[in-house]
């Protein structure tokens, strides 16, 4: 019986230790939190009604799921952390919650609200001047027009009867000022520091068309914005974004760069570039069938194949010079072309329209003699004389005052008129042909009459008194010079391309 006595005794003391030790572990858990205070944990389950958290403890804490909804959805997973605001403490149980509400507490709670920063729950009543009044457990409380949103609103009545978490900045007697801002501007900065640590260069990641503008498109990538240049969209070249997408159109992108939360993105890496499949596949002195695409001031752009374009340079349109290539070429015309040149580095092609063409000089211009005899078709007129190509091949000048001393009267009517011409002077290394009409008067030669000397015995022609020597020789470099300037026109058979061409290297 002792033994039984004793035993019992034993017994009841230990459940008198344990529940002592449970209150102690109890009040030593509730030591460690107070109201008010902000918790961080992570999600261990999630049921119809609740979410439950591990703060860490022995026991879990609670938040109601509607505390946590965006647009009616829970953003929240299992594992996921969570940050609340304790706002009960019942025995063991811990509750915790976004923002204050009514059932939370009383009046008492607002002030306390304001000094801990503890956002609370409060209904916007109407508009006023300003701002709105708001309903925060049943005291009324200022929001400023400014403060209702981050950025402006076209419609301030859309926030009317909407509940939102709110901060108190401002709490005196009769007056609590509230802003909704300042909640959303710190929730945007969680979420962008959370996005952010979670993307890198090269991600290809999916996204959603927001707005089309002149210069490219916005995606929404889950909260935030990259946007996608036009010269991302396509490798081929394109005018407008909408060419390629459209707003709504769900996408996957690539990131090219991230520089003070601007994220820039590429649709095009995600496609293979045609231009480097041609690059294999063309040769140079293939000849393709290309269409015009679209003009330049040096040369014309042609499209080979979808997605594959080419320059044919203005030097390489055609025989004759042009001022622009609109002179041969139409857009939307389909022509073949050589295929001149292959720049595998920076990928681009050249094309010419122009088949090699033997000098005529090195032909024509070898059998020409002074005084030949030549027929010839008038090109042009200028103020230097009259440009008549002879031999179908060669253009020579035939000098305005060689035209007057043979009373030659062409005028602009006269060109395109057949011409009959004697060869005055050549020079095939400068390519230069010097005409002249085929019936040239004699220089006449004026003389005074002889004069006797007083022994009769000498006489002397007395002419004119001659220009002096330099002069002369200044008015044929003027000359010279004049007529050098019109042979830059028509003289030239080759027409370089211009330097601010930007396939100048091809």
């Amino acid at each position: 019986m002792a033994s039984q006595e004793t035993e019992k005794t034993t017994l009841v003391n230990n459940s008198e230790d344990f529940e002592t030790m449970l209150n102690e572990s109890i009040e030593n858990l509730n030591s460690n939190f107070k109201k008010g205070d902000v918790v961080v944990g992570k999600i261990s389950s999630i049921n119809e009604s609740h979410i439950i958290i591990s703060i860490g403890q022995k026991q879990d804490a609670l938040a109601e799921i509607g505390d946590y909804l965006e647009n009616g959805v829970l953003p929240l997973k299992v594992g996921e952390e969570i940050k609340g605001f304790i706002v009960k403490m019942v025995d063991d149980q811990i509750t915790i919650s976004k923002s204050l509400n009514r059932s939370h507490g009383n009046k008492v709670l607002v002030k306390e609200a304001f000094t801990k920063k503890i956002p609370v729950k409060g209904k916007v009543i109407e508009s006023l001047k300003g701002g709105y009044s708001v309903d925060v457990f049943g005291i009324r409380a200022f929001c400023p027009l400014s403060h209702i949103d981050l950025h402006g609103n076209e419609k301030p009545e859309a926030y009317i009867n909407n509940t939102y978490d709110f901060l108190i900045i401002e709490f005196e007697k009769g007056s609590i000022i509230l802003s909704r801002k300042s909640i959303l501007s710190a929730e945007t900065e969680e979420k962008k520091e959370k996005f952010f640590s979670r993307i890198n260069v090269g991600d290809v990641v999916k996204g959603k068309v927001v707005r089309v503008t002149t210069y490219g498109a916005f995606i929404d990538l889950g909260g935030f914005e990259g946007l996608l240049h036009i010269s991302e969209l396509s490798w081929t070249h394109i005018n407008k974004a909408n060419e390629v997408i459209n707003v709504g159109d769900e996408i996957d992108v690539k990131i090219l760069k991230i520089e003070n939360d601007k994220i820039s993105l590429s649709y095009r890496a995600l496609h293979e570039n045609p231009m480097l499949v041609a690059m294999n596949k063309l040769k140079i002195g293939d000849t393709v069938t290309c269409k015009v695409i679209r003009h330049g001031s040096f040369g014309s752009f042609v499209e080979i194949e979808k997605g594959v374009e080419g320059l044919i340079p203005i030097s390489l349109i055609s025989q004759k010079r042009i001022n622009k290539p609109s002179e041969v070429l139409n857009i939307g015309d389909e022509i073949k072309a050589k295929i001149l040149k292959l720049d595998t580095e920076n990928l681009k092609i050249s094309l010419t329209l122009r088949e090699e063409v033997v000098n005529p000089w090195v032909i024509d211009g070898a059998d020409l003699q002074i005084g030949m005899e030549l027929n010839g078709v008038i090109e042009n007129i200028t103020d230097h004389g009259a440009f008549i190509k002879v031999k179908n091949t060669l253009t020579g000048l035939m000098p305005q005052f060689k035209m007057k001393r043979a009373k030659l009267n062409l005028k602009q009517e006269n060109i395109g008129d057949e011409i009959q011409v004697r060869v005055a002077s050549f020079d095939i290394k400068s390519q230069r042909l010097s005409l002249e009409p085929l019936f040239m008067p004699e220089l006449e030669v004026r003389t005074s009459d002889r004069k006797e000397t007083r022994d009769n015995k000498d006489s002397r022609e007395i002419r004119e008194p001659r220009e002096p020597r330099e002069r002369q020789e200044n008015r044929k470099q003027n000359r010279d010079y004049s007529q050098d300037q019109d042979w830059k026109k028509y003289a030239t058979n080759y027409q370089s391309v211009p330097e601010d061409n930007p396939f100048n290297d091809l």
